[in-house]
């Protein structure tokens, strides 16, 4: 972003303006948070500048890939109706910027574009000898824009340092363990994105497998348990590690299914429903199994949790992960106690808070 400030740009009504700051949203988490809950159509940036005497704001969004742009989001409606009603911490970074700028109570909004690294899908992208491509007419902004029809005046690539880029983020250790393998060092924008995506793709298997059907997804150093895996399971190639994972992953998802099979039998939708009526209320009338489907949610998030905490215990004492699942669902009476004291809880609650 520093780079676009004070250099002239292409402004309202075919004119120039110098943009002098930027408001970048995604910079600061609790601003992001906030403009991400108003719910709006946004960009990632807000340019501020002048042109013959009058403030300018434009938009700006990053992308990786062109693919995904869409030009409404960039567009001065969207910007206008962002702004109209902005969220606390936006309306604050605003009044900072525009203090002291020409007419900063009623700025121009400018239609944005978008900022992408210079690599070759976005310059495929770009070319007017794209299969179904060619240049829009006009920035039809607020309209949409057909397939093949994105303007290149829509964006502008920039050159990306691809150690600087990727090197900060999760799973690059790992990517580089691959491309090591394969004998690779990547340098360029296109090579090193290649094998950050199978090095993220490895690292979130990895980290799934490492915590069963019973533990959270947690931490795991990343290339060390690559090493261990090639090791042990004498996997020599990259493409090898990566059929290994998909099978493993896959036998792990079906555990994964049984166990939620084993939590439900446990405490069936008809049983819930009976001890609804048990008590009182009236939960087979039309439309009762909608309305009630959060609070049965509420009781077997209880009962899912109370049931891998004992998973847990079960692997720690050496049982195999199928060995546990059948040892649970063999305990179907001790999970199903379970769930009527949720269920007896959360109804307990609700009754507070209504005579509050």
């Amino acid at each position: 972003m520093s780079g676009l400030l004070g250099t002239p740009r292409p402004g309202p009504n075919g004119g120039v303006y110098v943009p002098r700051q930027a408001v970048v949203l995604v910079d600061e988490p609790e601003l992001a948070a906030q403009v991400h809950a108003a719910g709006k159509p946004h960009a990632d940036a807000i340019l501020v500048g002048q042109a013959d005497g009058r403030t300018v704001l434009e938009p700006v969004d990053f992308k990786w890939n062109l693919e995904t742009a869409n030009p409404k989001q960039v567009g001065a409606e969207v910007l206008g109706a962002l702004l109209l009603d902005p969220p606390p911490l936006l309306a604050q970074r605003m009044v900072d910027v525009l203090d002291g700028l020409p007419e900063h109570d009623d700025p121009l909004h400018h239609d944005g574009f978008f900022l992408a690294p210079d690599h070759a899908d976005n310059r495929a992208f770009l070319s007017p000898n794209r299969a179904g491509g060619g240049r829009a007419p006009s920035r039809p902004f607020g309209m949409g824009v057909a397939p093949g029809a994105f303007d290149p005046s829509w964006a502008e690539l920039r050159p990306v340092d691809a150690a600087e880029f990727f090197e900060p983020l999760p799973a690059w250790d790992v990517a580089c363990s691959l491309a090591s393998s394969d004998g690779v060092r990547p340098s360029t924008v296109e090579m090193s994105e290649r094998y950050y995506r199978l090095g993220a793709g490895v690292l979130g298997a990895l980290r799934k497998l490492d915590a069963g059907i019973f533990r959270d997804v947690g931490n795991l150093d990343g290339p060390t348990a690559l090493a261990r895996l090639r090791r042990e399971r004498r996997l020599t190639s990259v493409g090898e590690v990566i059929a290994y994972l998909d099978r493993a992953l896959t036998a792990r998802g079906e555990l994964a299914d049984r166990l939620r099979e084993v939590e439900r039998a446990a405490y069936p939708f008809g049983l819930f429903r009976q001890h609804l009526v048990d008590r009182g209320i009236p939960a087979t009338a039309p439309g009762a199994e909608r309305r009630w489907g959060r609070l049965y949610g509420g009781v077997m998030k209880d009962v899912g949790s109370q049931m891998r905490l004992e998973g847990r215990r079960l692997a720690e004492a050496g049982r195999s992960e199928i060995q546990a699942l059948g040892e649970l669902d063999a305990a179907r009476p001790r999970w199903t106690a379970v769930a009527v004291r949720a269920l007896d809880a959360i109804l307990a609650s609700r009754a507070t808070a209504a005579t509050t």
